[in-house]
């Protein structure tokens, strides 16, 4: 083996260590990521201890889909399921719905330092559904 085949080898070897680590790293600091299939709707994992949810309004059951479509929770968290950086666990007794709005239409109008992308491309309906979900997360 000549000296350039071994640099090549050498080389496509530290790259391959470099990216299993990168995942490796995503995986330990992320949990969310190792979640397999569509997690459990807020209003299951939500419920008290051992009760059924009962009926769900349909705006939730839209806003979640809406939530899932966008990979919110591969920021944000619903009791304990997500990414743990961003919990929205009682955001709903924290913020009004408008203030809602603009966390989802424009983050820095709710915020200005904050580094946020806007989700502006969604529908008044999807947005309407997302902020009836995010007004759902209250403190228990």
């Amino acid at each position: 083996m000549n000296r350039e085949t071994a640099a090549a080898i050498t080389a496509t070897n530290t790259g391959i260590l470099i990216f299993l680590a990168a995942v490796l790293f995503a995986l330990v600091n992320h949990p969310g990521l190792r979640t397999v299939g569509a997690p459990e709707p807020p209003w299951v994992l939500l419920a008290p201890e051992g009760e059924a949810p009962g009926e769900v309004d349909p705006a939730l059951e839209r806003g979640w889909a809406v939530y899932q479509a966008e990979r919110c929770s591969s920021c944000h968290s619903i009791a304990g399921q997500g990414s743990p950086r961003y919990p929205l666990d009682g955001v709903g007794d924290r913020h009004s719905a408008e203030v809602l709005r603009y966390w989802v239409t424009d983050p820095q109008r709710a915020d200005p330092d904050v580094r946020k992308r806007s989700f502006d491309h969604l529908s008044e309906d999807q947005v309407a559904d997302l902020v009836t979900l995010l007004q759902s997360f209250t403190e228990r």
